[in-house]
């Protein structure tokens, strides 16, 4: 497998968002709650979903992480990992959101690069939880979940409106002991 890089976004990444978004506007709609506004598709809207990103990061509210293949010296961006609804506190958890480019699925990418975000989010972040909600329809995601690691600890009914359409979700977590473990097995 080429080697993959995750880290946040630069403004220099704008234009490959742009392109990342453009040529999957369909792929990552599917399973999206979000309805992107066509200033989103532009490469003005990708400078300031960046600013927007950092502002997040800065807050502790949430991060956003971009991933690459890193292939002769150039970087390609494949994908997204997102950690929001930050809670700090006693709870010290999240909620994980990834996608990936259409033509990059089934090749292993999302598991990797979510495993190099999820360090990331126990090591340095010290979040104690992570969880996840997803479609159980989304076959795919379901199993890069369950390779990592990830528990089911319920089933939502109804959860979330995705173009006005209610779906079921499998609520899914992750503790930092239980990742630890695992990486440390490896």
């Amino acid at each position: 497998m080429e080697q993959l890089i995750v880290r946040p976004y630069t403004y220099e990444d704008a234009e490959d968002k742009l392109h990342l978004h453009l040529e999957n506007r369909e792929h990552f709609q599917k399973w999206s709650p979000t309805r992107r506004t066509e200033e989103f598709f532009t490469l003005e809207g990708q400078i300031e979903s960046i600013k927007q990103m950092m502002k997040n990061s800065e807050e502790d509210t949430r991060y956003d992480f971009a991933i690459f293949i890193k292939k002769d010296n150039s970087l390609t961006l494949i994908g997204e990992v997102q950690f929001i609804f930050v809670q700090r506190g006693p709870k010290q958890s999240c909620m994980v959101g990834y996608h990936i480019g259409d033509k990059f699925n089934g090749h292993g990418y999302m598991t990797k690069a979510l495993e190099m975000a999820l360090k990331i989010a126990f090591e340095d972040l010290k979040f104690h939880r992570v969880t996840s909600e997803v479609n159980p329809e989304n076959f795919a995601s379901l199993r890069v979940l369950e390779k990592l690691g990830f528990v089911k600890e319920g089933y939502y009914r109804k959860n979330l409106k995705i173009d006005n359409v209610w779906y079921d979700h499998v609520c899914l977590a992750l503790l930092e002991e239980e990742f630890s473990a695992k990486i440390a097995s490896k």
